[in-house]
């Protein structure tokens, strides 16, 4: 979960970097990469979580109380 916060932060940082420091074909470049990697982030922290709440209710059932 930590890698998924970083990463997102990172491309966050990179969309801003597209769309404040740059013009041009490189401005969205680095907006699209960005964008596209936040995206990604988010789906990936989902899944994880996801992944591991479904982890945990098979074991759960595997070990009742």
């Amino acid at each position: 979960m930590v890698w998924t916060f970083v990463s997102m932060i990172f491309f966050v940082v990179l969309f801003f970097i597209g769309s404040v420091q740059l013009q041009g074909a490189q401005s969205i470049v680095f907006q699209v990469i960005g964008f596209g990697g936040m995206i990604f982030s988010l789906l990936y922290g989902l899944l994880i979580s996801q992944h591991s709440s479904q982890r945990q209710q098979e074991h759960d059932k595997s070990f009742p109380e």
